[in-house]
């Protein structure tokens, strides 16, 4: 049974917007959405899951005190049942009543897509299938729709896979294969990674078929002895499901990685494009910094992954979203896709977008929603770049975090610290996953190289005091792209 909090200034003249994953949302991000939403002329409904406690996680790795649900912001939440086929009769009318016949939705997590796409449907205009949030979610089924597509164009690569899963019966294993995996020689490089789960998540490189297969029943095995828990609190279920797939050549003529995403806006199925982000990322395949817009992208490579995603967009039948699209560039120039998400890019993209072009794509999508307007703009005024920070010489120990000397400057627009993570984690040096990512800085500038150096300025004067070995020491932060 749905439950509201109490409501706020819900004006019936609004149309509402249910906001689903806000929970699972980074405390900046999360009442930065919905100042936005409401500003753009909605009516703000946070969807929660009676099953997401994603709130607890947040709050034990950012280790900040509760912040509240945007204060001053005229919202309201809903509590819903984690599964939609059991929303009763009595709460449909509830809803119905309450927040009118054309409302929409916007998930924020790739574990509320589905139960987006089938409230939105149920409710008004479907923002997509529910089949559709299920083939982008699970990563062997986005990557045999991609691998159909590239026929259409010499420009993109097909990336072979083999998809596992591991009963938990102990019968024997589910395998699929794309149509070219068994002829991959057996010393292939391969990349094993959870087929679900987001957030570069258990992602391991392999040199042979056989050494791939040994590490996929271990991410299993992790994926139920360790993620499954934290899927819990999210409200959703980790299976033992992988996919296999043949590394993709990432080109050395481009920035390090020659990793990129692209971001769509799409309205009344047609399908914006917002921009190119540059992205690097480090030997475990956390990202370590972003970049809008992309300075490296070769120009004649635009249009081509530009109108594949699109065509990507269209197969789904996507009729609104903001989506989040990564790629990597090759040595010899093709465009071959790594993942994708009917959602918001996270890792504070958005934010470089809104710094660089003056407009909110969020904020753009749901005005449009509220007014029926179709004008989307995203011509960049400056480039806006953000890149986590790590220790330059990790400590033992650390009991202080200091800024050594002022770091304001109007180019500086975020300086991210957690002080709390930094000493909680012993021998600090590098991200090994999204909850270790405990420092960053976001700033603008004409290009990357101006914004790597105000943002190593501010790194540089960023201290950690504590201990190496029993003995005092102190260390600078510095870029993980330096390391």
């Amino acid at each position: 049974m749905a439950h509201a909090y109490p409501l706020q200034s819900i004006n019936s003249r609004r149309l509402s917007v249910f906001l689903f994953g806000v929970t699972a949302a980074q405390p900046w991000y999360r009442e930065r959405i919905i100042k936005e939403l409401y500003e753009a002329g909605l009516n703000v409904v946070v969807a929660k899951l009676a099953s997401d406690h994603s709130e607890n996680v947040l709050k034990a790795i950012h280790r900040e005190s509760e912040t509240t649900m945007a204060a001053g912001i005229p919202s309201c939440t809903e509590v819903l049942p984690g599964d939609f086929s059991v929303l009763s009769p009595e709460v449909r009318g509830h809803i119905r009543r309450q927040y009118g016949e054309g409302c929409c939705v916007l998930p924020l997590s790739d574990y509320v897509t589905e139960y987006a796409a089938e409230m939105s449907g149920n409710f008004a205009e479907a923002c997509y299938p529910v089949q559709s949030a299920q083939i982008v979610k699970r990563k062997h089924q986005l990557r045999a729709l991609w691998n159909q597509l590239v026929s259409s164009s010499p420009s993109l690569l097909p990336v072979e896979y083999c998809y596992l899963e591991l009963p938990e019966n102990g019968t024997t294993p589910v395998r699929s294969y794309s149509q070219g995996f068994d002829d991959l020689p057996e010393d292939t490089r391969l990349i094993v990674k959870p087929d679900e789960l987001s957030s570069s998540i258990e992602i391991h490189c392999a040199a042979s078929k056989t050494e791939a297969m040994v590490i996929a029943h271990g991410v299993c095995e992790r994926l139920l002895s360790r993620w499954r828990e934290m899927g819990k609190h999210i409200g959703t279920d980790v299976l033992p499901r992988v996919v296999i797939e043949a590394a993709i050549d990432r080109s050395c003529k481009l920035h390090t990685g020659g990793e990129f995403s692209i971001e769509f806006l799409s309205f009344r199925e047609h399908h914006y494009v917002i921009g190119i982000t540059q992205k690097w990322t480090g030997s475990n395949f956390m990202e370590i910094g972003h970049l809008f817009p992309a300075e490296s992208l070769p120009a004649k490579l635009k249009f081509v992954v530009e109108k594949a995603v699109a065509s990507l967009l269209g197969q789904l039948k996507v009729r609104y979203a903001v989506s989040h699209w990564e790629f990597i560039v090759t040595s010899d120039e093709r465009i071959a896709l790594v993942e994708g998400h009917l959602r918001p890019a996270g890792g504070r993209i958005m934010e470089l977008v809104e710094n660089s072009t003056g407009q909110s794509p969020i904020a753009s999508l749901c005005k449009a929603m509220a007014d029926e307007s179709t004008s989307f703009s995203f011509d960049p005024h400056v480039s806006c770049g953000l890149f986590w920070l790590i220790p330059e010489a990790p400590l033992t120990k650390v009991n202080h975090v200091v800024r050594t000397a002022t770091t304001a400057s109007p180019v500086i627009k975020d300086i991210y610290i957690n002080e709390s993570g930094i000493k909680a984690a012993e021998n600090w040096s590098h991200s090994t996953d999204w909850t270790t990512r405990f420092a960053h800085v976001l700033a603008i500038g004409d290009n990357v190289a101006e914004i790597m150096g105000y943002c190593r300025h501010v790194a540089s004067h960023i201290v950690l005091y504590g201990e190496r070995d029993g003995v005092p020491a102190a260390t600078p932060l510095k870029l993980a792209i330096d390391a």
